[in-house]
């Protein structure tokens, strides 16, 4: 297999674009590069008053307006733009806005860079291991896997093929298929803590089904690490290389609250009376590897869960 090594550039630091930093990710990609020294415009559907090292833009991909000064001495643009898959039941109209808000916002980028004529690096766009569907095997994925049949590998795939347009542009196209994002000021790591806390059971389902995740500080550094690097494209599966079940986690978590739970998970049926179609994203899952992400060279410093919830 060709490796993927990156090499890291040394030349003087970059101006990064960011859309969508207002999320979980978004504010610990912000602080994570503003400390290591890096100087950001960040696109925001509010007025927003700058601070050290980060500026603010007004945007809004509804209307397609977008303030074009965000792109002055830009060479990296960051798209992280998305509504939150898990938020809300998929009705209809919630399903148009989870695609749209995903589709919109990358062709609002493109059609802008485009008309500027703007010279970018490269190009780093968010995907998720739902590009492969909710299914549970005992197959282990890489990036050439056939994508799912279900409507969260529709609305991927669809997301990265607005993203592969900069390649029209002769820019180099990161697209990364990132797994559940793990940290204790978001995601589902906050959301489930409570639980946890009580004593309580946070698997779902028979619990057996697998669970591909990352914790937050490795995604920054991997962020950074991209940055840093001579440009490449292509997709990375974002993933830690420990494969854990949902029984995994919940166990792993209660212990690293002192806690042990002797309740049963929350029945499948129950899940999906709840929450009708996007339950199978919570009941299913299978193994991604990481392998072309490691072949690049980047090092993980929380790649177990036990070093994720127990730093």
């Amino acid at each position: 297999m060709q490796s993927t090594t990156c090499k890291i550039n040394v030349k003087e630091m970059k101006k990064i674009l960011i859309a969508g930093a207002t999320g979980f990710v978004g504010k610990a990609l912000v602080n994570h590069l503003v400390t290591a020294g890096y100087q950001l415009n960040v696109l925001s559907r509010e007025q927003r008053a700058s601070k050290p090292n980060v500026a603010y833009f007004e945007w809004d991909t509804d209307k397609g307006l977008i303030d074009q000064k965000a792109f002055d001495g830009v060479s990296i643009l960051i798209n992280l733009s998305g509504a939150n898959i898990a938020q809300t039941r998929w009705t209809k109209k919630r399903k148009r806005k989870l695609l749209e808000s995903r589709t919109k916002s990358i062709d609002l980028l493109f059609h802008t860079t485009k008309a500027l004529n703007h010279k970018l690096d490269y190009f780093i766009s968010s995907s998720a291991v739902g590009y492969y569907g909710a299914i549970t095997t005992e197959d282990t994925l890489t990036e050439y896997a056939n994508k799912g049949e279900d409507f969260i590998a529709f609305i991927c795939n669809r997301w990265e093929n607005s993203a592969r347009q900069f390649e029209q542009l002769g820019v180099p196209t990161l697209i990364l298929r990132k797994g559940v994002v793990l940290g204790k000021h978001g995601g589902m790591q906050k959301k489930l803590t409570p639980l946890a806390n009580l004593g309580l059971s946070v698997s779902l389902g028979s619990g057996r089904h697998y669970l591909p995740w990352i914790d937050i500080r490795d995604l920054v550094r991997w962020y950074e690490f991209l940055i840093k690097s001579t440009p490449i494209d292509g997709v990375f599966n974002t993933v830690a290389s420990e494969h854990i079940t949902s029984n995994t986690f919940s166990k792993t978590l209660l212990k690293s609250l002192g806690k042990t739970s002797y309740l049963p998970n929350a029945p499948a049926f129950l899940i999906r009376l709840a929450l009708g179609e996007m339950a199978s994203m919570l009941l299913e899952g299978t193994r991604v590897s990481n392998q072309k992400l490691r072949a690049t060279g980047f090092e993980f410093h929380y790649d177990t869960l036990e070093s994720s919830l127990n730093p």
